[in-house]
């Protein structure tokens, strides 16, 4: 019993450090390069100043100055999709 107890006062004492982090989304400066990684994956435009990915059909798809493209599962786990 002592022992967990001591083991849930490290992990509170360490602010949930034990709990693995999200890995980021795999970004891309350029479509092709994105679209070579996907595979079968749809690539979006991921604009990061305001947290949301685009998909191609959509008019802010790739415009920004502050994002980049991405793998959409990759994306979807990070960011909202945008609906416009």
């Amino acid at each position: 019993m002592r022992f967990r107890f001591t083991a849930l006062a490290v992990v509170l004492f360490m602010g949930g450090a034990a709990i693995p982090a999200v890995a980021a989304a795999q970004m891309f400066s350029t479509e092709a390069g994105a679209t070579q990684s996907c595979g079968a994956d749809e690539v979006v435009w991921v604009n990061l100043d305001n947290g949301r990915f685009y998909h191609k059909k959509q008019a802010a798809y790739a415009k920004g100055n502050n994002g980049g493209y991405a793998c959409m599962k990759a994306a979807h786990s990070q960011y909202r999709e945008a609906h416009d």
